[in-house]
């Protein structure tokens, strides 16, 4: 019975590319996806009834039930994956939230500077919610994040226009100072342990 290609993936991956019944791993053996209880016995097609399987051990097993310890294994593997991919699931929708919060208190920020006489707003690059999210993730702070844009929105040498890429410039070059500084540290550390 077909299965689909994402359940086929997370088989294979969960199974770490190693058929469950002789051991053997990709790419030596070329690996398959068995129903654990054969269809033709009532197995169905969920994930705790499907593991990875290199061909010869598939065709061998054929329409055969499996024995009682490696149903049961199965399933134990398929609950700790399951657990996996929640946590890891959470985890990504906690950092989710942090950033899109990190790029709403730059939008704040931002908004609360103005200039000209009418206390026009500074205009924002057609994709700044992208650049501000990178610096995010290259773990530039929030506070040097307000700081790059006080620089920028009050700087007599830069046009109101140019003020966000400016801003950016001012971003990079945290950046940059913080690689440095990490740099040190690797070599601090290297010094310290020979």
């Amino acid at each position: 019975m077909p299965i689909s290609k994402r359940t086929r993936y997370e088989v294979l991956r969960r199974d770490n590319h190693t058929c469950r019944y002789c051991g053997g791993t990709a790419p030596d053996a070329k690996l398959t996806v068995d129903h654990v209880t054969p269809v033709a016995l009532g197995g169905s097609d969920s994930p705790d009834n499907l593991v990875a399987a290199c061909r010869d051990c598939n065709y061998g097993k054929a329409s055969t039930s499996p024995d009682a310890a490696l149903v049961e294994d199965v399933k134990q593997t398929d609950l700790k994956w399951s657990a996996a991919i929640a946590r890891v699931a959470q985890v990504r929708s906690t950092e989710r939230r942090k950033r899109q919060a990190y790029i709403k208190a730059f939008r704040s920020d931002w908004d609360a500077r103005t200039h000209g006489y009418r206390g026009d707003s500074y205009p924002l690059a057609v994709n700044w919610e992208t650049g501000v999210g990178r610096f995010y993730d290259l773990g530039v702070s929030i506070g040097d994040i307000k700081d790059c844009i006080r620089v920028a929105t009050t700087s007599d040498r830069v046009h109101y226009s140019d003020a966000y890429r400016y801003f950016a410039g001012c971003a990079w070059r945290v950046v940059t100072q913080m690689q440095d500084a990490a740099k040190e540290v690797l070599t601090a550390d290297e010094v310290e342990s020979n």
